[in-house]
């Protein structure tokens, strides 16, 4: 019975030891985001963690990254490209013009309202480290603390609010929030939105049928077909024969007939 109480503390005790060095080997997010003037986003996002904490126990790498990312919320779906180098492991997600309706996650969001675009991206121990927190709740605060976060996020309109920490340079906005150091609740941005393409005049707002190009070129078929009308009427009436002008069938000219002089009166 003592053999196996003692095992059982091994075990918690291996288990601790594998969660602090996961939690000492914190994970990174990095993102770069261009919110386009039609609604939709560019760019990319990486999420990483160290190579010396992905393999603790000689997993495989691809392994311990898999385990590890339970701890993060949803991010915004994307096509995933494997990303490593010499200390780190991780993916690399791509974003190509992906609706603002697509770009919500519980990780970070981009919503339009009205003439603003508002960014989010809560930080809440709460949203992170499910996993380390089957074992200690106290790890979701932990994993918090130890995650850092470099984020950037242009606007295709002016920045008019960006919570505390933000660095502000024309229309972007960044933040870099540094591991073991206490994080805000959330990092958030608002900015100027363009003004959304008004329906053409006379166009079907239904269905978008070109009303107004129908009237117009009625209109112009009508004012050509006057133009011609009126060009043919011309024509007849220059060329047929003036009264006036046109002599008899004989050739002579009318002969005007003189007048009769009365002469002097008769004497009676």
């Amino acid at each position: 019975m003592n053999a196996g109480l003692r095992g059982i503390r091994t075990l918690r005790a291996a288990a601790c030891l594998v969660l602090v060095a996961a939690l000492s080997g914190c994970m990174q997010l990095n993102a770069g985001l261009t919110v386009n003037a039609d609604d939709t986003v560019s760019g990319q996002l990486l999420l990483t963690a160290e190579r010396n904490v992905l393999t603790v126990n000689n997993k495989p790498v691809e392994t311990g990254f898999a385990e590890l990312r339970q701890n993060i919320p949803a991010l915004p779906a994307g096509p995933e490209t494997r990303y490593e180098d010499a200390t780190h492991f991780g993916s690399l997600i791509n974003y190509r013009n992906v609706p603002l309706h697509q770009f919500d996650s519980e990780s970070l969001s981009i919503v339009r309202t009205g003439d603003r675009y508002v960014f989010i991206l809560p930080l809440d121990p709460k949203k992170y480290g499910g996993k380390v927190a089957e074992q200690d709740p106290k790890n979701q605060e932990r994993f918090m603390l130890l995650m850092s976060f470099e984020i950037s996020v242009t606007f295709p309109g002016r920045v008019l609010d960006a919570s505390s920490g933000a660095q502000v340079v024309d229309r972007t906005v960044s933040w870099r929030v540094k591991p073991n150091e206490q994080k805000p609740t959330e990092l958030r941005a608002v900015a100027e939105a363009p003004p959304r393409p008004s329906p053409a005049a006379g166009a079907d707002p239904d269905n978008g049928f070109p009303w107004l190009l129908i009237v117009v070129g009625v209109v112009a078929l009508l004012l050509v077909a006057a133009l011609v009308a009126v060009l043919l009427r011309r024509s007849r009436t220059g060329g047929a024969p003036s009264e006036s002008a046109t002599p008899p069938a004989g050739g002579s000219a009318p002969v005007t007939p003189a007048a009769t002089n009365p002469g002097p009166p008769g004497v009676g």
